[in-house]
C-alpha cells in the first residue's frame, strides 16, 4: 500500500484496483472452502490426511524459501523507509536488527497470542484511513482530475500494475497455515468478502488522494506517495506527521515479521522431525536464521536501483504466486480426497 499509488499514475488505472479485488475474492472464496473442512480445525493431522507425510515436507521445503524472501523483502524495503524519513544517518542493516528484536519478542508467547495482537494492529493501521481525508479537502481539487476513467487514446498495457495491486491482496492464504488457532466458522466467506471489500475502498481512497495531490504527470516519479503526503500534512502538535505514519505502519510490518518467523519455524520443524511440541530455543534460532538471510541481502544484493527493477518484481510474482496458487492447491486437494472417500 505504501508504493501501489506510485503505479497508479492515471485514473483509469483506479479500474484495476476493483478488478484485482473480483480476482482477490475468487481466491477468497477457494480459500472458504478449506474453513468449510474439518481438516482446517485438526492442524497437522488435518493436512496430513490431505497431502501425507512425504506431501507434507515436500511443501514445507517449497514454502520456506518464499517464507524467508517475504521476511527479507519487508524487512529491508521497512528499513530503507527508516533510513530515507526518520534515521538518515544510521546505518540501515540496524533498522532491520531492532525490528527483528521486536517480532522475536512477540513470537515468543506463540502462535495463539500472537493471532489476537491483530487487534491492536488494526486499530492502528485503520487509522492510516483518516489520514489522508484532508487531501480531499484541498481547494483546488475537482472531480474533473480524475477524468477520463476510460483512456481517450490507445494506452501501453500496464500489466506490471496490475500484479503489484494483485499481490498487494496477497496475505490470506496464509491464514491455510494458522487455521487451528482461528476457530473457523461457516460464515469465513462472509468475513473474508468484508475485509476483502475494505481493501478495495482503502486501496482505492489512498490512489485517488494521491492522483488529486500529485496529478498524473508528476505521481509516477514519487518512490513512496503515501509518506510523502504525510510531510504536507500540518498539526498544531506535531511537527512531523509522515513519522507518525510510518511508526503506524511498524505495527502491521512486525506482525507479518512475527507471523512469519513462526511459520519459517514450523516449516523448519517438519523438514527435520515431524511433532507438534515447540522449543522457544528452536523459534529464537530460526529468528536468527531468517534475520542473517535478511542482512546478507540487504548487505551484499541490495544496491539502489535494484530493489525496483528486481526486487520488487520478485515480491510481485511471488505475491501474486502464492495468492493464487495456495487455495487453489488446497481446493484441489479438498476435492480429490471427496471423491477417494465416497
Amino acid at each position: 500500500m505504501i508504493i501501489m499509488p506510485s503505479a497508479i499514475v492515471q485514473p483509469y488505472m483506479l479500474l484495476a484496483i476493483v478488478a484485482m479485488g473480483i480476482a482477490s475474492q475468487f481466491c477468497l472464496y477457494m480459500l472458504s472452502k478449506w474453513f468449510a473442512t474439518p481438516y482446517s480445525t485438526q492442524g497437522y493431522k488435518g493436512f496430513e490426511e490431505l497431502f501425507g507425510k512425504t506431501g507434507i515436507k515436500i511443501l514445507a521445503l517449497t514454502g520456506l524459501p518464499f517464507l524467508l524472501f517475504k521476511i527479507s523483502f519487508i524487512s529491508i524495503s521497512y528499513a530503507a523507509i527508516m533510513q530515507q524519513f526518520v534515521f538518515p544517518t544510521m546505518d540501515r542493516e540496524w533498522h532491520i536488527v531492532f525490528p527483528f528484536i521486536l517480532c522475536c519478542y512477540l513470537a515468543l508467547f506463540g502462535m495463539e497470542n500472537m493471532i489476537r495482537f491483530v487487534t491492536v494492529v488494526f486499530i492502528v493501521t485503520i487509522g492510516i484511513f483518516f489520514m489522508y481525508i484532508p487531501f480531499f479537502l484541498v481547494q483546488s481539487n475537482s472531480i474533473h482530475d480524475l477524468y477520463p476513467l476510460i483512456p481517450i487514446g490507445p494506452e501501453p498495457f500496464a500489466w506490471k500494475s496490475l500484479l503489484l495491486v494483485f499481490s498487494s491482496f496477497s496475505g490470506p492464504e496464509f491464514l491455510i497455515a494458522i487455521s487451528y488457532w482461528l476457530n473457523p466458522q461457516q460464515k469465513m466467506l462472509k468475513y473474508l468478502t468484508i475485509a476483502n471489500t475494505i481493501s478495495v475502498v482503502e486501496y482505492l481512497f489512498i490512489s485517488i488522494a494521491a492522483l488529486l495531490f500529485y496529478g498524473s504527470k508528476y505521481l509516477p516519479t514519487i518512490k513512496y506517495p503515501n509518506l510523502e503526503m504525510g510531510r504536507y500534512l500540518q498539526s498544531p502538535l506535531l511537527e512531523r506527521v509522515d513519522i507518525i505514519l510510518i511508526s503506524a505502519y511498524m505495527f502491521s510490518i512486525l506482525y507479518s515479521l512475527a507471523l512469519f518467523v513462526l511459520m519459517v519455524y514450523g516449516a523448519s520443524s517438519l523438514l527435520g522431525k515431524t511433532k507438534t511440541g515447540t522449543s522457544r530455543v528452536g523459534l529464537v534460532v530460526s529468528c536468527f536464521m531468517a534475520m542473517a538471510c535478511t542482512l546478507l541481502i540487504s548487505k551484499w544484493f541490495w544496491e539502489p536501483g535494484i530493489e525496483q527493477a528486481f526486487w520488487l518484481d520478485l515480491q510481485m510474482w511471488s505475491g501474486s504466486t502464492t495468492y493464487l496458487l495456495s487455495p487453489l492447491l488446497i481446493w484441489i486437494a479438498i476435492k480429490r480426497k471427496a471423491r477417494t472417500t465416497s
